[in-house]
């Protein structure tokens, strides 16, 4: 339910979706005054919105910053690896394996694993029965599980869980699993997109499961400072700063319903 309503509130909240609203209200409103009030909010909004410069510089401030492998000194015992979004669901391909937008949660665990810097790994996470509002991979978790072992991970070494259908459950879960195996270890290595690290770690902290974060699949990007990201407004930058938008919503919810 929550999830529902959280998603619902940000699609009412969607940046393009009020500058569309504005705008239509200035063409049909019969107010000239209010017209050219609402005309030039709704420009403002545009290229505010839409501005790719802006739209990173957001990123950068929101997304916790990468950890160097070789700052990695003594190993971890086991790499958390959230799913979303690292396998893509093609149609009438039910056996293959494609990846996705995010796949890069479980390319640097890869990478550490190969490297000796992490000894297991476990991957946290279902699919959700909100269909209408998701297009879920039900099968991300076994199909990642397998991608992982095809590359060299030993079957031993993964571990999944597979009941979680959002980041709080994603922490609840894993904290059973590890607490109910001790001889796992106790140093954990938490990998998810890096703008949506801050809500990971709360939520884990809150399941009393102390991890280090690793950030993974970057948006920002480096400052450029060309005419095209200063100036001109693109649909990028909408869907970008959708995104942004929707984890800090997310994560003040969280917050004010004391999961993270």
């Amino acid at each position: 339910m929550f999830y529902f309503l959280s998603k619902v509130l940000f699609y009412v909240l969607m940046p393009l979706s009020i500058t569309l609203l504005i705008l239509v209200w200035a063409v049909f409103t019969k107010n000239i005054k209010r017209k050219n009030k609402l005309l030039k909010i709704g420009i403002i909004m545009v290229f505010v919105f839409g501005n790719d410069f802006l739209v990173n510089e957001g990123f950068l401030l929101w997304e916790i910053p990468p950890t160097s492998p070789e700052s990695i000194t003594e190993p971890y015992d086991v790499g958390i690896v959230l799913t979303g979004g690292m396998i893509s669901n093609k149609e009438g391909t039910p056996q293959e394996i494609f990846v996705d937008k995010t796949a890069d949660r479980f390319i640097q665990p890869l990478r550490l694993y190969k490297q000796g810097k992490i000894k297991k790994i476990l991957i946290t996470g279902g699919n959700t029965d909100l269909t209408v509002i998701r297009n879920d991979v039900s099968d991300e978790n076994l199909k990642t599980a397998q991608l992982l072992e095809e590359l060299g991970v030993k079957k031993s070494d993964l571990i999944l869980e597979t009941k979680a259908r959002n980041t709080r459950e994603n922490a609840i879960y894993t904290a059973e699993i590890l607490q109910k195996n001790p001889q796992l270890g106790t140093k954990y290595l938490l990998f998810t997109s890096a703008f949506h690290q801050r809500r990971s770690i709360g939520c884990f902290e809150k399941a009393r499961l102390t991890v280090t974060p690793f950030s993974t699949a970057f948006k920002s990007k480096a400052r450029t400072f060309t005419f095209n990201s200063l100036i001109i407004p693109s649909e990028a930058g909408y869907y970008e700063g959708y995104h942004l938008i929707h984890e800090i919503l997310g994560y003040c919810v969280y917050k004010v319903l004391g999961y993270c």
